[in-house]
């Protein structure tokens, strides 16, 4: 071989900076790529929180008037028998 230049150590150098650099400029491409993904599944996700959300506000909803409902029928039941118990009471005197 011949006698190594400080040109040809720079090149070794440079060589060695490149094959560091490359695949290092890649991971960080991906892994930009990967976290646009995580953001728009993290919106898409948000997204059907907030419709459960409002789903199971609007089931509590019909639940509170299902129940009031079924009170009301509970105390219209209690009346109906006090009625028919003062009527029962009127007959049977």
């Amino acid at each position: 071989m011949g006698n190594v230049t400080k040109d040809d150590i720079w090149k070794v150098v440079q060589m060695g900076l490149t094959m560091l650099v490359f695949p290092l400029a890649g991971w960080v491409w991906n892994m930009n790529v990967e976290v646009a993904e995580l953001r728009n599944d993290l919106g898409d996700a948000e997204k059907v929180i907030m419709k459960l959300t409002q789903e199971k506000e609007n089931f509590k909803m019909k639940e509170l008037e299902l129940n009031s409902k079924i009170i009301g029928i509970e105390k219209d039941i209690e009346h109906m028998k006090t009625s028919l118990t003062r009527i029962e009471e009127s007959v049977t005197k």
